[in-house]
């Protein structure tokens, strides 16, 4: 990955979670800000990466929470505030993307998949994943919208979000010497047990691209 393509990831983050750092690279949360943990873009320590990785743990689980009990949710109000919810969570994993893929060893290039991983997440997040469940907020009487949201996050995620985050967190954790004090493989939602990506064009391929001596265990 070259810088401008960092550059692109970046620019990618920021335009999701739309805040002004200021001369702080520590972002303070504010009333527009969507970020449940600031992002640190200048040299995050490993604390830093840690507090990333846990944190985005917590949205992945948050998400897969509701996407397993969706189906059940009544149409109208409940489905709605259960979707508002979630959508916090889910809007705050580019703000932790943000700080793994500053750190100053990935600036310039990770391994092969470090950098498909992250170029994937930027290319189908927003789309797949965040717009998505603002259309089931905005149409929450609406089954055939529903439905069309879910199948398509559910796809996205098993196939592309949930095996890139795999990946950024497993050389995150590694490089910075704490790969014994995280989680680095993300839950799965209960859907991903019967979507074969194999069969899906726009499933990423980047768990099959050289990632160094770091040995993927995304759970498929």
């Amino acid at each position: 990955m070259h810088f401008s393509t960092t550059t692109t990831i970046l620019t990618f983050a920021a335009s999701i979670t739309s805040v002004s750092a200021g001369s702080n690279a520590k972002y303070r949360r504010q009333a527009a800000d969507p970020c449940m943990l600031d992002s640190v873009t200048s040299n995050p320590s490993s604390a830093d990466a840690k507090a990333a990785i846990d944190q985005w743990n917590t949205d992945v689980n948050t998400v897969n929470a509701f996407l397993n009990q969706a189906s059940g949710l009544a149409l109208g109000m409940e489905i709605q505030n259960a979707t508002m919810q979630t959508l916090l969570f889910a809007q705050d994993e580019p703000c932790q993307l943000k700080t793994l893929i500053s750190n100053s060893d990935f600036v310039g290039g990770g391994t092969d998949a470090f950098n498909c991983a992250a170029m994937d997440l930027m290319m189908v997040f927003d789309t797949h994943v965040l717009d998505n469940l603002r259309s089931i907020i905005m149409m929450p009487m609406d089954s055939d919208v529903i439905d069309h949201a879910i199948n398509d996050i559910n796809n996205f995620r098993c196939c592309n979000v949930l095996p890139d985050a795999n990946i950024l967190w497993l050389d995150s954790a590694t490089d910075n010497g704490i790969s014994d004090q995280v989680n680095f493989t993300p839950g799965l939602e209960d859907a991903c047990a019967h979507i074969d990506c194999s069969t899906l064009s726009t499933a990423a391929n980047c768990t099959s691209l050289n990632n160094g001596n770091n040995p993927l265990k995304l759970r498929v």
